[in-house]
């Protein structure tokens, strides 16, 4: 059993495994009365459809696998109480028996309100709340990977490790 503790999460931190979308400290693009916007704040490129998923979720449990999509990005974004994810390095892209490395993984503290963009490749967990129960919204383009996972996504760690989100 290996023990992980979550980290917060910053563009810094967390660019090996996408991008963090937070309210911008820069003046907003547009606003109005009771309103400010910040747009665009990023964007993703997808060719396919993109299907919107919700998941709810209560603290992790012991967790033995993660998953990745190679051909696409997945939007995550948590909008009432923070959650914890494990990710893992986007690496051998075209490699059908690859798997994640708990050496490598990191979790990070998504806190309300932010989403992040998990890079093509980015091994990940699925988010997990910090205290309770919670949802939390999900984007992701609706075709084949490269690798063809999408039957049995969930592949253990490479030494057949378990992780505890601590």
């Amino acid at each position: 059993m290996v023990q992980i503790k979550p980290e917060e999460l910053t563009t810094e931190s967390f660019a090996p495994y996408g991008r963090v979308l937070e309210v911008p400290d820069h003046a907003c693009t547009k606003q109005g009365a009771g309103w400010v916007c910040w747009s665009p704040v990023d964007f993703m490129l997808p060719d396919a459809p993109v299907g919107v998923g919700i998941v709810r979720c209560g603290q992790a449990p012991q967790i033995t696998a993660l998953e990745r999509h190679v051909s696409r990005e997945e939007l995550l974004w948590t909008t009432t109480r923070d959650v914890v994810m494990a990710v893992d390095l986007p690496v051998r892209l075209g490699d059908a028996l690859a798997r994640p490395n708990i050496e490598t993984t990191r979790v990070f503290r998504i806190k309300a309100g932010q989403a992040v963009i998990i890079a093509r490749g980015a091994w990940h967990s699925p988010a997990f709340a910090v205290q309770g129960e919670t949802e939390y919204f999900f984007l992701v383009e609706q075709k084949a990977d490269l690798v063809d996972q999408d039957a049995q996504p969930w592949i253990d760690f490479a030494g057949g490790e378990t992780l505890e989100i601590g």
